[in-house]
């Protein structure tokens, strides 16, 4: 078991992690205290566009949007609890854009969430083994030693201790594997801000099944109704807050969440059946100091956790699991030094932070205490995330850029440069060899680094494609992009640019080459000049 990562915790960031990990071939454990492997509600039903691009790299996006659907439309309520004040979007239904093809967030609760992820995770032979809780842990050189404590069929809790290269703490606000590690929870309790969530049922409900329903305001109390994805279905998501909220009466059960409920919206009319489940959420605004020590790192929620609002927590728990997993691999692989594990610290720390930053001043907005706050509710276009960048990372090369400028790691990568450190942007209508069209998103992979060479002068193909030869064709895959007019004949894999959207979505001015590396987390790692540049970038990743 030595050589196995095992993860503890099975939300979506370790579910991805582990996903991540077998697509590089790297054997996985991952646990979760829960005795069920099903999770209850819609909490954390916001999917965001760069989530989904990562879903798209581990082959499980067509799935996830099977099960998805749109954002609902906000209706507020006046002080009858029937006439609407305010109808609006949360945010704006966008174009697809050849470079970001998938644009729009959507939603999806966490307990289908999960269950996808899971499924998809069983087809490689990988069960979340539940029940099964992480009780400490001891790290030497070469292992994490593991004491878990497990359910057996006789309903007895059995100890086993399991010898692991690697320990991955997914496991939540309480994360048990961040408290042993000795991390600190920067950040603050806002102790005026605790939420009742839940699911409950309505018998032939008469609200809009298109509309999120909000009644009272944020000066005093509110509660929501959000109903469900599908057509017909009957359940409904609850989130009540305010400094004047009964949330011990709404928290109690059915009874006590009807009466608080039909006094802060003034509606009789609505026939509640069985609460699926309630439970109070106290707000925290809080991050790790560094995200590992040794053989031990975080991720998720057990590495940062904050104000629901904007949805953000889920799918910067994806990128947490996007980013190390690659890295995580080729150490475990014994194919890069040790110090590229120290990367994911570097990356993800300043994304985090201006994350937070982000989502609290976008709950202030939205909880406003104010009579009219309803303009707080938008979410706007940041929150998609494909401003998240890594420039300045000590493994990004860009020999475009001087560097000098100052960088928002939650905002920079909006600003149409792509630099190194950006997403990679998507890059339609390329022609292959066989004359088919295919899009550039289709060559990257989570397991390989793909190197893009723009130029259509056969020397820089040469030195490009003799530069890699001393890397595996496992880890590196160079494919040669001429321009839409070129009459070169080149080797190896060609795409013609023949809609011109490669060249432009990559900056790359007309009549001049480069190079153009693709991590296997969807991140530009590098642009080169020249062929030179890549044993740069590589020297810190490959041994």
């Amino acid at each position: 078991m030595t050589d196995t990562v095992l993860i503890v915790g099975a939300g979506p960031s370790g579910l991805v992690l582990a996903l991540s990990l077998i697509k590089n071939g790297v054997p996985v454990r991952i646990i979760d205290k829960e005795r069920s492997n099903y999770k209850v509600g819609q909490k954390g039903s916001g999917v965001h566009p760069r989530t989904m691009e990562v879903y798209k790299l581990l082959g499980v996006l067509p799935d996830i949007l099977e099960e998805s659907g749109v954002s609902h439309p906000l209706t507020m309520y006046d002080s009858d609890g029937v006439s609407i004040k305010v109808r609006m979007p949360m945010s704006e239904e966008l174009e697809s854009t050849p470079d970001r093809p998938i644009i729009n967030p959507i939603l999806l609760g966490q307990d289908a969430h999960e269950e996808i992820l899971r499924n998809y995770l069983a087809k490689f032979g990988c069960v979340v083994e539940t029940g099964t809780e992480l009780v400490s842990f001891e790290q030497s050189p070469d292992r994490v030693t593991a004491h878990l404590l497990k359910w057996n069929d006789a309903n007895e809790q059995v100890p086993e201790t399991a010898e692991v290269a690697w320990l991955i703490g997914t496991d939540g606000g309480k994360s048990t594997v961040r408290k042993q590690l000795g991390l600190t929870f920067m950040g603050e309790t806002k102790a005026a801000e605790r939420w009742v969530v839940g699911d409950i049922q309505i018998n032939n409900s008469p609200l809009d099944q298109s509309a999120w329903h909000v009644w009272g305001d944020a000066s005093s109390r509110t509660v929501s109704l959000r109903p469900y994805l599908k057509p017909g279905d009957d359940r409904y998501y609850i989130i009540a807050a305010g400094p004047d909220l009964n949330r011990e009466r709404m928290a109690s059960g059915r009874e006590g969440f009807i009466e608080e409920f039909r006094e802060i919206s003034k509606r009789n009319d609505i026939n509640f059946g069985k609460v699926i489940f309630l439970s109070q959420f106290q707000v925290n605004v809080r991050m790790v100091n560094k995200f590992g020590v040794g053989r031990v790192f975080v991720a998720g929620d057990a590495a940062h956790v904050h104000s629901p609002t904007g949805g953000q927590g889920i799918n910067t728990g994806v990128l947490d699991a996007n980013n190390l997993a690659w890295k995580l691999a080729l150490v475990h692989k014994h194919l890069a030094p040790p110090s590229l594990l120290e990367t994911y610290n570097a990356e993800r720390l300043p994304v985090v932070a201006a994350m937070l930053e982000c989502t609290t001043e976008l709950f202030n907005k939205t909880f406003t205490r104010a009579d009219d706050n309803h303009t707080g509710w938008f979410r706007g276009y940041i929150l998609r995330q494909f401003g998240v960048t890594y420039r300045g990372s000590p493994i990004v090369v860009d020999e475009t850029n001087p560097g000098d400028e100052a960088v928002d790691p939650y905002r920079s990568g909006l600003d149409g440069r792509v630099q190194g450190g950006d997403r990679a942007p998507e890059a339609p209508g390329l022609v292959g060899a066989d004359g088919g069209k295919v899009a550039l998103f289709d060559s990257f992979g989570p397991a390989h680094h793909t190197v893009l060479v723009f130029s259509d002068d056969v020397k820089v193909h040469v030195g490009v494609l003799d530069t890699l030869k001393s890397y595996s064709s496992a880890l590196v895959k160079p494919i040669i992009i001429l321009p839409k007019n070129s009459a070169v004949n080149a080797e190896g894999d060609i795409l013609r640019d023949e809609e011109g959207y490669a060249f432009k979505h990559y900056n790359i001015p007309e009549g001049t080459s480069l190079v153009v590396v693709v991590r296997p987390d969807g991140v530009v790692g590098a642009r080169l000049n020249a062929a030179e540049g890549l044993k740069l970038y590589f020297q810190p990743i490959f041994l």
